[in-house]
């Protein structure tokens, strides 16, 4: 089923990209997606590199995580306002020597991330193990240099293809970075503080994401239902974000309903997608919910009008539908790239 709900655009370009600057993440700070020239974007197979909520915090239940590619958002580069080309290009990866434009794929995840991208795996070493202050790494405009206080030694190699760098000191590294061929690996340490289980290494973190990437071990995709209907039913364009709960919302465990926020009662996974299509940004959100029974129409339309105003979501947006499949449904709005700024990112 569908509906269409249009209305008068807002040009609101700074809210939406203030957040473009603003989100850090080990040892840099990001923002965006992975999009190919003259279409939509392709993020690829990012869902391999999702690992199960467990795999490391051993009491984790739910998850969540997003992934981004500045190469693809900035060969749109002649659609996008002032503000958000700029805090695209200003983003930062201190440790590592790579520029923004570097980076064709970025998966986010509680205990570390992935990149990808055409960047020198051998430069990206020298930059880690650099004494401060250092050259800037050539090509690395944005880079400066290793600027930042920590130094890595390398730790070995794994699986063939990736070198392990953790910091010189403390004994006990917070981080650990892979460096392979065209990928880099970061994992934290992970404590376990609220359960009885023994933490886990930051090297062993990285290992273990790898395993996921390359060998399918422990992959969410493979074996939770729920967050591979999320990720078939999500575009793959310049952005995407997901979460998986740990609990229906309203049931006994779960959150409470909140429908201006999107916490539907029964729902169970959610996500968003962007996709650039020249002068048209497309996004898309998903709500995967516990049972068919749980969809709710009424629901998403009263979403749909609170965040159609003001600093809501869709404020500056056209060409507003709803559409259910199962216990599947999805809005998507349309909004003109010049006003796109991320927004979740």
């Amino acid at each position: 089923m569908s509906e269409e709900v249009t209305r008068r655009k807002l040009l609101r370009v700074g809210a939406g990209t203030a957040a473009l600057g603003a989100v850090g993440s080990l040892s840099g700070c990001s923002a965006i997606q992975d999009l190919l020239p003259g279409g939509g974007g392709d993020l690829g197979a990012y869902s391999d590199w999702v690992y199960e909520p467990d795999a490391f915090e051993s009491d984790a239940e739910g998850l969540n995580g997003s992934v981004v590619s500045y190469e693809s958002i900035l060969s749109n580069e002649e659609n996008l306002n002032d503000f958000t080309r700029l805090s695209i290009r200003g983003t930062e990866y201190l440790t590592l020597g790579i520029d923004p434009e570097d980076v064709a794929m970025e998966v986010n995840l509680p205990d570390g991330r992935v990149i990808s991208g055409s960047f020198d795996t051998e430069a990206v070493k020298t930059e880690l193990t650099a004494s401060q202050p250092s050259t800037p790494t050539p090509g690395a405009e944005n880079s400066g240099g290793s600027v930042g206080s920590t130094v890595y030694e390398s730790d070995g190699t794994y699986n063939d293809n990736y070198e392990i760098y953790i910091q010189e000191e403390p004994e006990d590294s917070p981080d650990a970075i892979a460096v392979g061929d065209g990928t880099i690996v970061e994992g934290q340490r992970v404590g376990n503080f609220s359960n009885d289980s023994d933490p886990e290494d930051a090297a062993d973190v990285v290992e273990g994401i790898i395993d996921t990437g390359s060998n399918g071990d422990d992959r969410l995709v493979d074996s939770d239902d729920t967050f591979s209907t999320l990720v078939d039913t999500l575009n793959s364009g310049v952005g995407v974000n997901f979460e998986l709960l740990a609990n229906p919302v309203g049931s006994d465990n779960g959150g409470n309903e909140n429908i201006p926020t999107a916490d539907f009662d029964g729902l169970v996974a959610s996500g968003r997608a962007d996709s650039i299509n020249g002068d048209t940004t497309e996004k898309q959100w998903v709500y995967v919910y516990d049972s068919d029974g749980d969809v709710d129409e009424g629901d998403l339309n009263e979403w749909i009008e609170a965040n159609n105003s003001g600093d809501g979501s869709l404020a500056n947006h056209d060409n507003i539908s709803v559409n259910t499949d199962g216990n599947t449904a999805t809005v998507t709005a349309e909004q003109p790239t010049f006003e796109y700024g991320g927004g979740f990112f």
